[in-house]
């Protein structure tokens, strides 16, 4: 009986373990040691301990030296990727490898891919993906409702940059349509309330880092702008301004310059390149990311808020993701998504009155003159 059980054993591990490969670590029995404490050491059954040393489960003596056999997956065979190429579809040609045949490619692979198997229909296809059978035809451009054994279906709508609002339309469903969530496309757009009107662009995304257009105006436009940073970098006024009003001269000259996410040049520059851009020209070095800048200076109060403090806020992201420089008054400086340029705004505007995470102050606490409109 035993005999058979041993058999039965053995017979069961060599199914388990066939097509693996040992790397020997070797391991020296220590007193109290057994085949079960060895095993849990090294995460494997007390069995093929046994097995690979040809052990009995109670003749362990210390100072004996045993292999521990490391299971590692051994790669497909000669013989599988020579039966795997001498598939053939159904008309007979051979396929080189069997990624090629249709019908062995799992859809799971690639998410966003079907592979049309037999009995399966649009609406069969649709209902397994979540989508409409008129959103699968007309992603894949379908004529008709037939399909062919091996067609691939995209299945996966590719969300657009922007959408074209529609009669009914809600800032929800449209965020539910596009996998979004509503608060973050109401931050990508700016938006203080929920409303939205037939026939409103939004962004269903940042706009990510694109190609700066060196068109002539542009050029001639940069270099204009350039000139005149030289100019009053070099003139003799400059060195009476004192510190803040330097920098908000510098901030000022480089209003309208177009926003492009990821840009730091006047060709198109997004927010927390514009502040590192001006800091530079009174000879500040800052960080490159609002994230970044956020650790940088000294926290200021509102109500402490003076010229060329930075005011940071949270709006696409949960960390510091807009930065602006003040300019007193209750209004700052900065490069706007929402305006595509470098603009001014008020912090008392709804949207970034409410998305306003702190300040903080980089000049030389002696040289800053408090916002009169602060005081008090």
């Amino acid at each position: 009986m035993t005999k058979i059980y041993l058999f039965i054993v053995n017979m069961a591990l060599a199914t388990f373990f066939a097509g693996t490969v040992y790397a020997d670590i070797k391991y020296v029995i220590k007193k109290g040691d057994n085949p079960s404490s060895i095993a849990r050491k090294y995460n494997i059954s007390p069995q093929v301990i046994i097995k690979a040393n040809g052990l009995e489960a109670d003749s362990l003596k210390p100072g004996t030296r045993i292999t521990i056999p490391s299971k590692k997956k051994e790669p497909a065979s000669k013989n599988k990727i020579a039966k795997s190429k001498e598939r053939t579809l159904k008309n007979g040609n051979p396929i080189k490898n069997a990624q090629e045949d249709p019908r062995t490619v799992d859809h799971q692979e690639d998410a966003s891919v079907h592979v049309v198997k037999k009995g399966d229909t649009l609406l069969s296809i649709a209902k397994r993906y979540s989508i409409s059978s008129v959103e699968l035809r007309e992603m894949n451009k379908l004529g008709t409702k037939k399909l062919k054994v091996g067609q691939r279906l995209s299945v996966k709508q590719t969300a657009p940059r922007n959408y074209t609002v529609k009669r009914g339309d809600t800032v929800w469903n449209i965020a539910k349509k596009f996998n979004l969530d509503p608060d973050e496309l109401k931050d990508i757009n700016c938006l203080d309330t929920d409303s939205l009107q037939p026939n409103q662009k939004i962004l269903l995304a940042e706009e990510t880092e694109a190609k700066e257009p060196r068109t002539y105006d542009a050029i001639l436009s940069q270099a204009h702008i350039e000139k005149e940073i030289e100019n009053i970098s070099s003139s003799n006024e400059i060195g009476d301004l004192a510190m803040q009003d330097r920098l908000t001269l510098f901030a000022k000259k480089l209003l309208n310059i177009p926003y492009r996410f990821g840009g730091n040049s006047l060709f198109g520059i997004d927010c927390s390149a514009y502040v590192k851009k001006v800091y530079s020209l009174i000879g500040v070095d800052l960080p490159r990311s609002a994230r970044e800048q956020f650790h940088e200076g000294m926290s200021v109060e509102g109500e402490q808020l003076s010229s060329g403090d930075l005011v940071f806020f949270r709006t696409y992201a949960s960390f510091p993701s807009h930065v602006g420089i003040y300019l007193g008054n209750n209004l700052f400086i900065h490069a706007s998504s929402k305006s595509k340029k470098v603009t001014i705004d008020s912090l008392e505007t709804p949207y970034y009155l409410k998305r306003f995470i702190g300040a903080k102050r980089l000049l030389d606490v002696k040289e800053v003159k408090e916002d009169p409109e602060k005081k008090g």
